[in-house]
């Protein structure tokens, strides 16, 4: 089941966008946007009648033209001819191409470019420069006084006052100029600015003429500058040519280099040592690998593993020896066999195989020593090798860097000849084209004198100035709406005082006062509002009656006395018996605004007496039968005492026996406490604001001060709303007034 929250909420969520009271606003004001956009309008209009027309002129130059070459003297060109269109681009804004055209169309005469030239400006718009609203006297007398023409005089001669006009003309001319590259080729478009179309015409052909011949110019310096160059070059290359070839042959006679024969035979001989050297190592690493075998076996007494040594097999003596000692043992063992081993044949035997041993030992240490003497020779043979070796290597060093030093002597021999060969060629095709120049840039199309002027275009400049006035009275009433302080709307209200609004009181001429415009003007929309506050308090509390209201207000002058006695004259012609209570004891005026006597009894004079008769103090509205109890004449009396007695509880209580609706217009709650000690007797007490003057702030602090001291705030009332703007803004969608302009068929104002 829904809630009533959520159907608020579904309610906030349907508003419009707050755009389209933005626009309900402008649309309200379009009268003060219109008249800012016309005022705008009309001085945009008056400016740009005043501006000086311009005219433009272009011109086409193509650069990079293609020509026939006689001899190639690119290489001596190369920084004359470029087909770098963008840096061309950047020659012809150049300052220097800038003066020569100036000089040449002697534009220092023209006022255009010559400041000093022209007339005081005499328009329709000369009154607005502020210069002009300094006499030229005193102008002359600040110069005199401070010395300034003097000096400058001093300063400054003929020549140098020429050169600042020179340079003041080419800023102009810089400014009114521009260069642009057509897009993908080599074309490029000159246009110029002028006040004066044949002019503007003249200086657009001029320009590219100008730059041709500059670079004609810069052609035949850079051919003359290089022939020039070169013929120093010449002189300088031919001695360094002589000069080395002569040191060539003098170290290759010092050195006795033959020509074309380096170090062939020392490479051979070192490619031949270096082979015997190899030889003699390996054989020498063999031979101790051999010693070193032999010499192990004979110091390990090894004799079976010596059999087998390679040195041992090739002796053919140890071999012998061997077949000796074999014999010998097999008779040895015979013998043995035959006649013991003590036998004298057996002793002889046995001395014969020892002999045989004692020789074949002598023959291993002869083995050793042969090669060791092997070893010993090997050696001296490879160190023999090795120091042939070195001076073969020194020799060669020595020859190598010699015919280094011979090579380089012959290479920058060479280089100079041919230096020399090709500044010649250079110099020959330069000065055989020597001029021979003709430009690589051609002109393809030709400024014409416009009839029309590119500037300024009135029509879109005075819209867009309009644009910019209507802009500006937009954001004006934008502005000024954003700066509103004061309450505008029922929203509003309660979106920042949290507070109800129980009615919205439209206003009323302003020589008219409200109480008796709805006396005379019963079926007004000010009636039906007051009808409608009126049953919006009812409603407020529907289970209990409403019979003392209190009005108040946050500060003076908010129109909450003019409210509570149209109120109270409303109920009364309703039926109902009203009394009205001035309140504000400090500053009474509903006697003064019905035109009353003053010196009546009053509120002050029945709460200091005993008496509870009304009869002597009440005073009835000349107009209706509302009842007024003024202050009183008891001016002694204290505000806070009177409100805060028992006695003004008592009369409280006659009153509602007597009355139907009791009203009490109590000052405004910032300017005293009446108000707060009020809300304590009073069933209800209504707030009044009054539309688009009452800040936020003070509101807010005067609705706090009354809801802490105990008042019933039954609501606000939005007193004085202008309702032509009221809807007109947007304001009316919450409904009160809303399309005010058909309401008014239910009014009769």
């Amino acid at each position: 089941m829904q809630t009533m929250q959520d159907f608020d909420g579904y309610i906030q969520e349907v508003e419009p966008f707050p755009l389209l009271d933005h626009l309900q606003l402008l649309w309200f004001e379009r009268r003060l946007i219109a008249a800012i956009t016309i005022f705008v309008g009309g001085l945009g209009l008056a400016w740009v009648n005043q501006l000086t027309p311009i005219y433009s002129s272009s011109s086409s130059l193509m650069i990079g033209v293609a020509q026939s070459q006689v001899v190639d003297i690119e290489a001596v060109l190369s920084g004359v001819i470029s087909n770098d269109v963008s840096g061309e681009v950047e020659v012809l804004r150049s300052r220097g191409l800038a003066t020569k055209v100036i000089e040449n169309l002697d534009l220092l005469n023209y006022e255009e470019f010559n400041p000093s030239l022209k007339a005081p400006y005499e328009g329709n718009l000369a009154a607005l420069n502020p210069k002009n609203w300094i006499p030229d006297g005193w102008v002359e007398a600040v110069k005199k006084a401070i010395g300034l023409e003097v000096r400058q005089a001093e300063k400054l001669s003929e020549e140098a006052r020429k050169q600042r006009r020179l340079a003041a003309a080419t800023d102009i001319f810089l400014k009114k100029f521009s260069v642009r590259q057509v897009e993908r080729s080599n074309v490029v478009a000159i246009t110029f600015e002028s006040q004066d179309p044949k002019l503007s015409a003249r200086i657009a052909n001029e320009l590219p003429e100008a730059y041709i011949v500059n670079q004609l110019q810069a052609k035949f310096d850079a051919t003359e500058n290089a022939t020039k160059w070169l013929t120093e070059q010449l002189a300088e290359l031919k001695g360094k040519v002589a000069a080395s070839e002569k040191e060539v042959e003098d170290y290759r006679e010092e050195h006795g280099l033959t020509k074309g024969v380096l170090t062939g035979l020392l490479t051979e001989q070192l490619s031949e040592i270096n082979s015997q050297l190899i030889t003699a190592r390996a054989e020498k690493a063999e031979t101790q690998a051999r010693l070193s075998q032999i010499s192990r076996l004979l110091d390990s007494d090894e004799a079976g593993r010596l059999e087998t040594a390679v040195e041992v097999l090739a002796s053919p003596l140890i071999q012998q020896l061997r077949s000796q000692e074999a014999v010998v043992m097999r008779r040895a063992s015979e013998l043995a066999v035959e006649y013991g081993l003590k036998h004298p044949r057996m002793l002889q035997v046995r001395a014969e195989i020892t002999d045989i041993k004692e020789r074949i030992g002598e023959e291993f240490n002869k083995i050793a020593s042969g090669l060791q003497n092997e070893l010993e020779l090997a050696r001296t043979r490879e160190s023999s090798l090795e120091a042939s070796l070195r001076d073969a290597e020194q020799e060669s060093g020595t020859q190598n860097r010699q015919a280094v030093q011979l090579r380089a002597l012959e290479r920058e021999a060479a280089a100079n000849r041919t230096l020399f060969e090709t500044f010649l060629n250079r110099f020959k095709e330069t000065s055989s084209t020597q001029g021979m120049d003709t430009p690589d840039s051609m002109i393809i199309s030709r400024a014409e004198a416009p009839f029309l002027p590119s500037y300024p275009n009135k029509k879109n400049k005075l819209i867009v100035i309009t644009m910019m006035g209507l802009m500006f009275g937009v954001g004006l009433v934008l502005v000024l709406q954003f700066l509103k302080t004061g309450l505008l709307s029922p929203e509003q209200i309660e979106q920042e005082l949290n507070v109800h609004t129980l009615g919205v009181i439209p206003n009323v001429p302003d020589n008219l006062e409200p109480f008796d415009y709805v006396l005379d003007k019963p079926h007004s929309g000010l009636v039906e509002a007051l009808n409608s506050l009126k049953i919006s308090l009812d409603l407020s509390d529907p289970d209990r009656e409403l019979k003392v209201l209190q009005i108040t207000s946050s500060v003076p002058d908010e129109g909450k006395t003019s409210l509570a006695i149209s109120l109270a004259r409303i109920a009364a012609e309703s039926g109902k018996k009203v009394v009205l209570i001035d309140g504000d004891l400090r500053r009474p005026s509903i006697a003064r605004k019905l035109g009353l006597p003053k010196n009546n009894k009053g509120l002050t004079d029945l709460v200091l007496s005993a008496e509870n008769n009304l009869t002597d103090y009440l005073i009835k509205d000349p107009k209706t039968d509302v009842h007024l109890l003024s202050t009183g004449t008891a001016e002694f009396a204290q505000a806070l005492d009177i409100f805060s007695s028992r006695r003004m509880q008592s009369i409280i209580v006659v009153l509602k026996s007597l009355f139907d609706f009791i009203i009490i217009d109590t000052p405004p709650v910032m300017a005293v406490a009446d108000a707060r000690v009020v809300g304590k007797l009073v069933d209800k007490t209504l707030f009044v604001v009054q539309w688009d003057k009452t800040p936020v702030k003070v509101a807010k602090a005067a609705l706090q001060q009354l809801q802490s001291s105990g008042a019933n705030v039954a609501g606000v009332v939005l007193q004085r709303v202008n309702l032509k703007r009221y809807a007109g803004i947007g304001y009316g969608d919450s409904g009160y007034y809303y399309l005010y302009g058909r309401y008014g068929q239910y009014y009769s104002e």
